[in-house]
């Protein structure tokens, strides 16, 4: 990192801040924003210098000054640091990539970010990356890379399935007896004793018959894709079963079986 110029920088004076409009103010802490970016290239160049002669500067390491060796061995734009530093998730994620992709990244090149609506459609939108969620910024960047829509997608289904199978009994869904009514409330349904115990025989009679006239199980082989493999991989997992139950029980819904 050679030929680093830092000339003087002239700042608007304190007193005329309130005179100014807003176009100036803007144009002002861009400038100095600017100015900050090539100081802090310029104090990388005076860090690896330091080290070149065996200088211990590890009780300089703090604050912006962390990112000086990264940025004086040319794998961290000064820009981005400054325009990032208060998004530490953000830029870490972009750290694995080039500096002039940094750079642009931090002067608002947007990216592509896949979301989830509340009915479970996938949407893609165009975000600037200083507005990502951290949760974003770990999707989209990867390494030396930044993820499409499709690999964005295979991560969201991941984190879907991850969730539900996490999800253990709470509240609003545990089984638990109402002794003033006299019945069984399942969250937000309840059925009387009387109820679930015809249920119960009911079921036993069904299991009995079963084993009595179904012959062993034939395997079955259905082609699916691969979307509609995770679908119901998903939808499995949200639904506490492995994929064969899940397909029973909406088989047996739909009155297949």
């Amino acid at each position: 990192m050679t030929g680093i110029v830092v000339a003087p920088m002239e700042f608007l004076p304190v007193a005329e801040l309130g005179s100014a409009s807003n176009q100036q103010l803007r144009e002002e802490l861009a400038r100095s924003l600017t100015f900050s970016a090539h100081h802090l290239a310029y104090l990388a160049a005076v860090w690896a210098e330091l080290e070149r002669r065996g200088e211990d500067l590890s009780d300089l390491r703090t604050g912006l000054a962390v990112y000086l060796p990264q940025i004086a061995a040319g794998r961290l734009d000064a820009e981005a640091v400054i325009r990032f530093a208060g998004q530490p998730t953000v830029l870490r994620s972009i750290s694995g990539l080039s500096p002039d992709r940094q750079r642009a990244l931090a002067k608002g090149e947007p990216v592509k970010v896949l979301t989830v609506d509340e009915s479970g459609r996938f949407e893609e939108s165009s975000i600037p990356a200083y507005a990502l969620t951290a949760s974003q910024a770990r999707m989209v960047f990867d390494g030396d890379k930044i993820l499409n829509g499709d690999e964005q997608r295979a991560i969201l289904e991941s984190r879907r399935v991850s969730k539900a199978v996490r999800v253990r009994p709470g509240s609003q869904n545990r089984v638990r007896y109402d002794a003033k009514a006299d019945v069984l409330r399942i969250g937000r349904s309840s059925a009387t004793t009387g109820e679930v115990s015809a249920a119960l025989a009911e079921a036993g009679q069904s299991r009995q018959n079963s084993v009595i006239d179904t012959p062993a199980d034939t395997p079955v082989m259905i082609r699916l894709t691969e979307s509609e493999h995770r679908m119901l991989k998903v939808r499995a997992a949200e639904a506490g079963m492995t994929i064969l139950e899940y397909t029973r029980a909406v088989l047996k819904k739909a009155c297949v079986l």
